[in-house]
Order: C-alpha cells, then structure tokens, then sequence
C-alpha cells in the first residue's frame, strides 16, 4: 500500500433518492455493473484546468499496478484534485488493477463535469474530489444493495447476522492506519423450510480504507452495518456501500478465503442459492 503524488481543483457530492433494480452477477462479472455517484451540483465546465487535472490524477491511480490502495494529488492551476483507490481485500493484484483501469476509464464517462465523485465495483472503490478527504470518515453519499429474497426467519437471522457482522467488522478495524483493514468470516444461521429447522453458511466481509485509524474504521463500520436495516432488513443478501468502508453478507461465497481461515461448514439443509436473484439499488442521503 503507497501513497503518490502528482499534480489540480473544488467540493462536494449531491445526492439523488431513488431506487432501480439490477440483476446480481457472480464476483467475475461484476466489473460490468458499477455504481457510481455524481456531483450534478458541483460542476466545472468542460476543457477546464480541472479537467486536464482530473485526467492526470486519474491516470496517476490507474499507472499504479503494485499495490492494492493508493491514494493521489494533483495541484493545479486554480485549485487541487484529490483520488483513491481501494480494492477489496481478497483480490490479486492484477484483478485489482484491471478494476482500477477500469473504474478511471468509466467514471469520466459517467460523471463528465463533476468536481466529486465515486465508483464502486465489486472489486474495487475510486473517487476524486476537489477537496481533501484523506483519513476521514466519509458515511455519505451510501448505497444499500439488497437481495429480493427473503429469508423464512427473518428476527433469528438478523440476530445471528448482526453478531457475525459486529465481530468480523472487529477484526477489520484491528489493523493500524496505513495496513490493509479487511476481514472475511463464514458462519451457520438458522432458517426453516416449512415446519423443517436449516441452516445456511452466512458470508460476511467488512473493509476500511488504510488511511483510517482503527477508531474510526470501527465507528465508520458500525454505521455501515446499522444500516443494513435500512437496506436489507430480513434478506437473504446485501451490502452498504460508503466511501471510507464497506460491508456484505450472502448466503453464498462471494470472495476468497483467507489462507489461514478454515473452510466454512457445508450447510446441513442446502436451500436454493442467492445468485441471479434480483438485488435491488438504494441510493440514499
């Protein structure tokens, strides 16, 4: 994990409230359907100075194939661009460039005049803004993605799920500022089919951007799980996306297992799986 620096422009990100539904693609396909985040409000105009120090700054993160977070600067002629880029914790190298190259490539296109904006795909997170943003907690603007299906327990499985996600978020925020603070954990919950009690494998994972102190990664973490029920109250599948941390749960395996981690217990009663069910886009201040 390194930080560079460059050389650019000003301010913040306005938030639209609406809800779209997309289809729920395997982790390989994901880099086809990102979600991203504009600054309609907050515009430069077009072949500006900003824009020419946008795309250095972009191109900076994008040339950085070595590492897994990176953050850059890029002081221009009126004002300054700052940029990150984080990709999930349990991706190569290469899969983690490849989303990199692909989100800077994207996010112009879909955000063309914005002085702020964000992207998130599943193997990564990139965003630019005219104003510092470095070591902090950024919980807005939020995305809630969530599976359609519900869950036949729903008050069991939230327990369950909130004890696995408090404690995996635990283990994210234990590393120091500057070190990667990801961490992935499989658990059974309890669900029922009919009058018959089953369990399921529950996959969580949360994830802080480096910059941040074990303090706030935590307290970024514990908004971002407060508000899986907001998003995904009784799902079998969601996520909350912020901008300084992430996390998710599915019924099914979504990211890599850590080397040292054991592999989860099968299910004792396997149920259909999450994959290809409709995952509905929450887009909130």
């Amino acid at each position: 994990m390194k930080t560079s620096m460059v050389m650019a422009s000003s301010h913040k990100i306005f938030l639209l409230f609406f809800f779209i539904t997309f289809l729920l693609f395997p982790t390989t396909q994901a880099q086809t359907d990102p979600y991203h985040i504009c600054s309609p409000n907050k515009n430069f105009a077009a072949n500006s100075a900003f824009q020419s120090d946008r795309a250095r700054l972009l191109s900076s993160l994008a040339s950085n194939n070595a590492t897994d977070f990176n953050t850059a600067t890029v002081v221009g002629r009126a004002n300054t661009v700052h940029g990150l880029f984080m990709c999930r914790g349990d991706v190569d190298l290469t899969t983690c460039h490849q989303c990199v190259v692909n989100a800077t490539q994207r996010l112009p296109s879909d955000c063309p005049v914005s002085k702020e904006a964000i992207v998130w795909y599943d193997e990564c997170l990139l965003r630019y803004s005219n104003r510092s943003f470095f070591s902090t907690v950024d919980t807005r603007p939020r995305i809630g993605l969530l599976n359609t299906q519900n869950v036949s327990n729903p008050a069991s499985f939230m327990r369950t799920l909130y004890d696995i996600m408090n404690k995996t978020a635990n283990e994210a925020a234990k590393p120091a500022m500057g070190e990667k603070k990801y961490a992935s954990t499989a658990r059974q919950a309890s669900t029922t089919r009919g009058d018959i009690l089953a369990f399921r494998t529950v996959y969580c994972l949360a994830q802080c951007t480096p910059d941040l102190s074990s303090s706030d990664c935590s307290r970024c973490l514990s908004g971002a799980i407060g508000d899986l029920n907001w998003c995904c109250d009784g799902k079998e599948g969601g996520r909350v996306l912020y901008p300084s941390c992430n996390v998710r749960y599915e019924l099914y395996p979504f990211y890599l297992p850590e080397a040292a981690a054991p592999t989860p217990t099968p299910a004792i009663v396997p149920l259909p799986g999450s994959q290809g069910k409709a995952l509905t886009y929450l887009l909130k201040l």
